[in-house]
Order: structure tokens, then C-alpha cells, then sequence
């Protein structure tokens, strides 16, 4: 089984500061406004974006006290294990529900929250559109070139998607896939996984942008506003500004390539075909015209910094004892303040869940995932036996079957099949 992150939506949240209160408990009238909000929505989209209707059922709950709200009544039975601190879908009474937690849906932005709701329908029913490719693993995008070449893409989709139908949108988006062609040649293999990434969570934000906005106006400023950056991690995040700009221009230039792009599209090389001018030739002059010098200068400094933390989570998780398992299974996590280390992996800190063949791990002080997507490993302090295990800021249980034994390492241990 394959791992399925949710990274985009709450680090929007978080900077946008929208969210709310994480210990709430869900009031059945203010959830029933929610629902009647998306439902609303995906009843006037009626099927246009995708061809199947993004409307089904719902779920609000609160992970902390245990509350919940249904837009219909809940099928007979115990409910299935609602997604931790992330939203997903879940089975339940036979058919496919998306559940929120209530701090990711803000009171007091009805815009935002009714694209994530919109986010998450699309998700809903993404696995019979056929956009569902395995998780890509863009570590690249935690390093100084691959921050400064995204978000210079970044620069110039905003240009475009601002200046709509001109002569100047021309140029940035010739520009943009300049920016995306350059990162890509320093990367070997970032094409494709950024590619589906932009699939199977880029797709999700634009839909959630397309389908609440009243019109093609409302789409373009939500756009922009998606590519506005930050300080954050781009790993696990990049499709939430990306996919929206890449969407809105399409609409503009080839009103039909929702019914065109599949599983293994490519939303750059989908924006190409529908220009008649090539991808800018000088990279260096295009970046000038997107204050290329100053982003560099600032993400140099950012880098120096990090790289103080990169050795210390590389002391921790790669040379250090650690608890290594497999990564299989279904997971959720914030990627807020990820760090990459290079040829290693990623470090998530916050509201890491695994549900897995072997277990279940929780954790909030650091999970390295393996670049290759095949293991998480967890920090490990001293000796570790029986099917409950604890360690700094993580826990994890055994299923039947599974046993922890010492790995190679010394003071290493690894999660394997009982023989």
C-alpha cells in the first residue's frame, strides 16, 4: 500500500493564520452551515470541471475530544479511524466520505474554507478520475537551487496569471517554464516527481479554486494569491501554489485539457502545448526581470542557516540509534517546518500518523522518511522490546505477527515480520 500524505492544506492555513482552535469541540449547527457551504458549491459545478459530480458525504471532527458532525446519517456500525490532525477520506457504510478536522476549516474566512472543502471533494472522487500516481519524493525542493528556481516559477505564473491574455502574460509563462526547465536539468528525476505531485495534489487546489470561484476573475486572484511563498518547506507543498496557476491558465488557453490530462500529465508541458511561443532561452536575463538577485541573495542566508539544522536532524536520524520501519500503510502529517537532508530523506515534526500492516506510529518529535519512500525512522534513546514502544516524542504499537529486533547499527533496531 502506498503512503498518503496530506502536507498542502494546513501549511496554507497556517499562513494564512486562519486556523482554528485545535481542541474545539464541533457544533452540529456550524457544521451543518459547512456542509450546506460545499454542497452549495459542487451542486453549481455540477459535474463541468471533471465530469462526475464533486458532492458526497462528509465528516467534521475534532481529533481531541472525539466530537463529530455528518452531512447525512451516519451508516449503522462503529465509525471508521478518522485521519488524525489531517483531513482524508475514509469507508464507511460502504461508501467513500472526506472527513476534516475542525481547526482546518476557519469561521471567519468563508473563502478559504470553502476551498478546502472543495480540496478535499475532489479528493474524494479522485480515485475514479484515474489521478491517483504514487506520492513524488522532491526532496530537491529543501535546497537552495530548488527554492530559487520554484519560486522564480512561482514569480513569473503570477506575472501570467495577473496579466491574463497579454503580451506580458506571454512572456512570463515562457518564462515560468524556463524556471521549471532549468530546475528540472539540475535534478535528475525531479520531472517526474514533481509531476505527480501536481496530480494528485496540485489538481485537488486547483479544483478547489475553479469550483468556488464565481468567475474566471475569482479563479486568477486565488491563483496569485496561492503563489505568494513563504518561509516554509516546499516538499509536500509546492502542487498547493503550483496547481492552481497551471489550472487558471490552462482554462484560459486550452478550455479543454481537463478532459486531456491523466494520471502521468504533465501540467508544464500541458501549458507549452497550448502556447505558440517557447520556453525563454536565456534563463539569467529572465530571472532579472523577477528580482532574481535579491531571491537568491535571501535564500543563500536562509540556506547557511540550514544547513546548521540539516547537520543536526543528519546527528539524529542518520547517524545516530534510530527505530527503523516500513513506510507502507496510510499516513497523514503537516509538513510545517520539514527539513531535508540530502540523500537521506525528509524530517517531518508535526501530527505524524501511520496506520501500517505492522502498526500504528504517532509522533510530534521528528519522523525521517527515507528518499525513496521505503522506511520512516524515529530517534531511539536505549533499548526497545515487547508491542508498545516509546521514544522522544513518538510511539508506536505492534500488530500480531511483528517484533522489533536490533539492527545492524549498533543501538539501531528495525520493525520485521515475526518468523
Amino acid at each position: 500500500m502506498k503512503i498518503r500524505y496530506h502536507f498542502n492544506t494546513l501549511p496554507l492555513l497556517v499562513l494564512l493564520g486562519a486556523a482554528a482552535a485545535a481542541d474545539a469541540q464541533v457544533q452540529a449547527q456550524l457544521a451543518q452551515r459547512y456542509f450546506e457551504e460545499a454542497t452549495k458549491l459542487c451542486e453549481r459545478d455540477a459535474g463541468r470541471l471533471w465530469g462526475v459530480s464533486l458532492c458526497g458525504p462528509m465528516v467534521i471532527f475534532d481529533p481531541t475530544t472525539g466530537t463529530r458532525a455528518t452531512s447525512q446519517p451516519e451508516p449503522e456500525g462503529p465509525p471508521p479511524r478518522f485521519p488524525g490532525f489531517a483531513d482524508g477520506p475514509v469507508s464507511w457504510g460502504g461508501s467513500r466520505w472526506f472527513a476534516w478536522p475542525l481547526y482546518m476549516l476557519p469561521e471567519k474566512d468563508a473563502d478559504v474554507r470553502q476551498q478546502i472543502m472543495l480540496h478535499g471533494l475532489f479528493h474524494r472522487i479522485q480515485p475514479e478520475l484515474g489521478f491517483t500516481p504514487s506520492d513524488g519524493f522532491n526532496e530537491h525542493l529543501d535546497t537552495l537551487e530548488g527554492r530559487v528556481w520554484m519560486q522564480l516559477e512561482w514569480r513569473a505564473l503570477r506575472r501570467a496569471v495577473e496579466s491574463s491574455g497579454s503580451d506580458r502574460a506571454a512572456e512570463a509563462i515562457a518564462d515560468a517554464l524556463a524556471f521549471r526547465r532549468e530546475r528540472r536539468r539540475l535534478f535528475p528525476g525531479a520531472a517526474d516527481n514533481e509531476r505527480r505531485d501536481e496530480i494528485r495534489e496540485g489538481l485537488a487546489s486547483y479544483t478547489g479554486v475553479a469550483a468556488w470561484a464565481n468567475s474566471p476573475a475569482d479563479a486568477h486572484r486565488a491563483a496569485a494569491s496561492a503563489l505568494a511563498g513563504g518561509e516554509w518547506s516546499f516538499v509536500g507543498q509546492f502542487e498547493a501554489a503550483s496547481g492552481p496557476a497551471y489550472g487558471v491558465l490552462l482554462d484560459d488557453l486550452m478550455p479543454g485539457w481537463r478532459r486531456q490530462v491523466c494520471g502521468t500529465s504533465d501540467l508544464g508541458d500541458l501549458l507549452a502545448s497550448a502556447t505558440n511561443r517557447p520556453p525563454t532561452t536565456d534563463v539569467a536575463v529572465a530571472a532579472s526581470r523577477y528580482d532574481g538577485a535579491a531571491l537568491r541573495t535571501a535564500e543563500e542566508a536562509r540556506d547557511r542557516t540550514q544547513q546548521v539544522r540539516v547537520a543536526e536532524m543528519r546527528r539524529r536520524f542518520v547517524d545516530g540509534p534510530v527505530l527503523t520501519m516500513p513506510a507502507g500503510g496510510s499516513a497523514t502529517s503537516d509538513s510545517t517546518g520539514a527539513v531535508g537532508i540530502p540523500g537521506a530523506g525528509t524530517v517531518f515534526f508535526r501530527n505524524f500518523t501511520l496506520s501500517a500492516q505492522w502498526g500504528r506510529l504517532n509522533a510530534n518529535g521528528g519522523v525521517l522518511r527515507a528518499a525513496d519512500g521505503s522506511t520512516l525512522s524515529v530517534p531511539v534513546t536505549g533499548p526497545l522490546e515487547g508491542t508498545t514502544l516509546q521514544g522522544d516524542g513518538w510511539s508506536a504499537t505492534l500488530n500480531s505477527g511483528w517484533v522489533v529486533r536490533p539492527a545492524v547499527r549498533p543501538g539501531s533496531f528495525t520493525i520485521v515480520r515475526e518468523n
